[in-house]
Order: C-alpha cells, then structure tokens, then sequence
C-alpha cells in the first residue's frame, strides 16, 4: 500500500491575484457627469457663502447688483459669479473678516462631514455601485469648500498677525510635501509587493 499525498487532495488551488480583486465598473460617461456635477455644485456651493456672508453678516452695511459707485469709508466684496457687491466700513475689516469665517465655517463644515458620511456609507459600508463615481463628485466639492474655508482662515490670520504669513506658508508646505511623501512611498512599495 501506497501512503497517500493528504496535502495535494485537500489543498485548494490558489486563484490568481489578479482574479481576487473586484473591477469597479465605472463607465467614462460616468467620469464626464461626475465633473460636471462636481464643477455645478462647487459654482453653487460658492454662490451659497458668498449670499450667506451678505444676508448674516452684521458688519455688512449695503449690497448692490451691478452698481460700481464709489462710497468713501467703505470696501468691498465683489461676488465671482456675479455682479453683486458687499459694502461694508473700512475701518471694521478686522470685524466683517471673522465674521465671514464664522458664517461660512458654519455653513462648510457640515457639508463637509455629511459628505464624508455619505461617502462611508455608500462606497465603504453597503458598496452601492450606482453611486460610487457620483461620491467623488461630492467629495470634490467636499474638498473645494474645505479649502476655501483655509484660505478665508489664512486671510483672517494673515490681517490679524501680518507677521505670521510666512509661519502659515512653510506650515502649509510642510503638511503638503509630507503628505506627497508619504503617498508617493506608499505606490512605490505597494507596486514593489505586487
């Protein structure tokens, strides 16, 4: 009697790596709505803060459409998407500042958080397909408020403490740079181990 091999009748055959993955489907009709959509709610979403400054912000003296008359004492905002401008006094710039940081903060934080939670929930948690290239769209806009919301916050610390830009700036290239090493790291050793 022959002993028998019990390793090659109980061993599975390994599938290929290649084969383990799923392909997410995502067609390029899909990519060109996706930017579209993110390209319209980002307009909107700028238009929305901008509006949101003009009717909450209590510094704010005056707005007009399309009126470029000159009002001594008083600067103003002027709208990118439109003609609408916010006038308000010169000397309170300090004030009518973080009071547009509070009000937009306000309004993009928690656009921000609900996006990320749509995300989870949609691509991570349930692996909704129809809805997966639309998220990044979501996400985009997600980001662009994120970074709007920066920069007014630089702005507001740069007028406030004009010394501190230069802290703000190598800040900024420090967190930037260190994120692109890690993520250019991380492709060089997952390309490695595959």
């Amino acid at each position: 009697m022959t002993p028998k091999d019990i390793l090659k009748e109980t061993a599975q055959p390994k599938i290929a790596k290649g084969k383990q993955k799923k392909q997410k489907k995502i067609t390029a009709l899909g990519i060109i709505f996706t930017i579209v959509l993110a390209i319209v709610i980002i307009l909107l979403g700028e238009r929305i803060i901008f509006d949101l400054n003009r009717v909450a912000n209590p510094i704010v003296s005056e707005s007009s459409y399309g009126v470029s008359s000159y009002k001594s004492g008083y600067s103003y905002e002027r709208s990118g998407l439109s003609q609408s401008r916010i006038y308000y006094p010169t000397t309170q710039k300090a004030d009518y500042l973080m009071y547009k940081l509070l009000i937009h903060s306000a309004f993009i934080i928690p656009i921000f958080l609900l996006t990320f939670l749509l995300y989870y929930m949609f691509n991570v948690k349930k692996r909704q397909p129809n809805w997966f290239v639309v998220m990044y769209g979501y996400l985009v806009f997600a980001f662009w408020m994120l970074f709007h919301l920066l920069i007014e916050l630089m702005i507001v610390i740069n007028y406030q403490f004009p010394n501190s830009a230069i802290y703000i700036i190598l800040g900024i290239l420090a967190v930037i740079f260190t994120a692109l090493t890690v993520f250019m790291q991380k492709k060089v050793i997952h390309k490695n181990n595959s």
